[in-house]
């Protein structure tokens, strides 16, 4: 609460997925990095707040397969950067880390 690009909303599309993720003065208010929930998602402990952060990911895509460089709050279409390199190859690493350590969240049987 105390940082100022912490931000969090509903997805007004949805009405369900609750966003909530660190963003920066450069891509501006409300925005929110993938890349927050990306390192929130590799460092935690925690089934549910792992999986929270992979529907969070899902979403934020805009259906577009990829990871952006931010997404507004409340509506991921609305999103900075269409290919953002960076953000892939850490949500590629973070979905080798839980497919290896707990594939029970990612992989159907």
């Amino acid at each position: 609460e105390r940082n100022p690009f912490y931000f969090e909303g509903i997805d007004a599309q949805d009405k369900t997925t609750h966003f909530t993720g660190v963003g920066s003065p450069h891509t501006g208010l409300n925005y929110i990095w993938p890349m927050s929930l990306i390192i929130r998602a590799i460092t935690s402990d925690d089934d549910d707040e792992i999986a929270d952060c992979l529907d969070q990911l899902k979403v934020s895509s805009a259906g577009t397969g990829f990871m952006h460089e931010s997404f507004y709050h409340t509506d991921p279409s609305e999103y900075s950067r269409s290919w953002f390199a960076w953000a892939n190859s850490l949500f590629g690493e973070m979905v080798l880390k839980v497919a290896a350590e707990r594939p029970h969240l990612i992989l159907k049987q």
